[in-house]
């Protein structure tokens, strides 16, 4: 059983605050990116940064399994680039997985196209009436012009906490979803479950695994 669930996906979120130059962080975070890229069973990643609070940096690296991730965080190389990192930001780290992802389109690299959704559901674990909400959010903006996508990310490590994404083509096309009624009304109800908090960000990276 351990083996097996090592073989799963895992999605890594860190989120840090830049003490000092974000020019500086972002330099050095794309090092530790390629890096990261270049490792056996890295799928993706996405950065993104707060619209509200541009100091802040969200990073969704995307695993192919658990074993790859427990691989690499074991290598001098990793613990190189942490060390470096260390002193420019303040970092929370999570680990989920995906419960339901929907690909449909790209979002352009610097819009202000990407929306995180930052939940924690009332009573922990019992999560359905919080996921049911957030499928239909999904639903909703599908049926919008440019969107692009969605994924929801359960913590392992964490109970009841949960991390939703949502990206469009581009800036226009996000801010005309959120600003309608459907959004407002879904999100109002989804207030109800879990405390609730949306942050609009920037998109500053999507990339691949290098081949």
């Amino acid at each position: 059983m351990p083996g097996r669930r090592q073989e799963t996906p895992l999605t890594v979120i860190n989120r840090f605050t830049v003490r000092g130059d974000t020019g500086r962080f972002e330099r050095a975070f794309r090092e530790h990116s390629q890096y990261l890229r270049g490792r056996p069973d890295f799928d993706f990643l996405v950065t993104v940064r707060l619209v509200e609070r541009p100091d802040v940096y969200v990073h969704l690296g995307h695993w192919r399994t658990t074993r790859g991730f427990l691989d690499t965080v074991h290598e001098d190389d990793f613990h190189g680039y942490v060390r470096k990192l260390g002193p420019m930001v303040d970092a929370e780290a999570d680990q989920a997985v995906s419960e339901g992802r929907v690909l449909r389109g790209e979002a352009l690299v610097g819009a202000e196209n990407v929306v995180l959704t930052r939940a924690r559901t009332f009573g922990g674990s019992d999560s359905s009436a919080f996921r049911r909400l957030f499928a239909e959010t999904t639903e909703y903006f599908a049926g919008l012009d440019g969107f692009g996508g969605s994924d929801l990310l359960r913590s392992t490590l964490h109970p009841g906490t949960w991390t939703g994404v949502h990206w469009w083509r581009d800036t226009g096309d996000c801010e005309r979803a959120l600003a309608g009624r459907g959004h407002v009304s879904l999100l109002a109800r989804m207030r109800n479950t879990a405390d609730v908090e949306v942050e609009r960000t920037r998109h500053v990276a999507y990339e691949r695994l290098l081949s």
